[in-house]
């Protein structure tokens, strides 16, 4: 099942894979609400199209379920790798992990990429050795926040950055 993306999102998107083209960690920065997720689980689809495996990495319970909610909207069969979590189905291509959990846990396949979700988190040694113990995949980051807490910015982690537009411009279409 297809999804409507509003204009922005499909701009993004675009942006997103041409970014792709040339590298293999990129940046995603879109204001709360602007539809991380939705784009995400878009590009997640395209994918599975093409016959790669993701894993969409977060750490919160809630932003596991949202994402696993949103692919099941867009008619993507997945599963969870969080403890004790009904969709525990690791033969699947698309695994939406919690990074506690993942760390102790071993892949069917590596895939070939990791979508991050408030990825200003992603400089803590569980999600590095998580990417590591995944070879070398795709990195795809996605925030509102492009600066850690620490006040530093994530060039370290990622090659370019893709910029959706502000809350303003957002809230000036009429989307927010």
């Amino acid at each position: 099942m297809i999804q409507t993306l509003r204009p922005y999102q499909s701009t993004a998107l675009d942006e997103t894979s041409q970014a792709f083209r040339e590298h293999r960690r990129v940046l995603l920065v879109a204001p709360t609400g602007a539809g991380k997720t939705t784009i995400a689980a878009e590009i997640i689809r395209r994918a599975v199209e093409r016959g790669k495996r993701l894993v969409f990495l977060a750490h919160r319970k809630e932003l596991i379920e949202q994402c696993s909610t949103r692919l099941d909207q867009f008619g993507i069969d997945h599963g969870v790798i969080m403890a004790d979590h009904r969709r525990d189905r690791p033969h699947l291509p698309v695994q939406v992990a919690s990074v506690q959990t993942l760390i102790n846990r071993d892949l069917d396949a590596p895939p070939n990429l990791i979508i991050i979700d408030e990825t200003h988190r992603c400089t803590s040694a569980s999600y590095q050795t998580v990417i590591e113990n995944c070879g070398n995949p795709y990195v795809l980051g996605l925030t509102a926040t492009p600066i850690r807490a620490d006040g530093k910015g994530l060039a370290s982690q990622f090659d370019v950055m893709v910029q959706c537009p502000t809350v303003a411009e957002l809230t000036g279409l009429g989307y927010l």
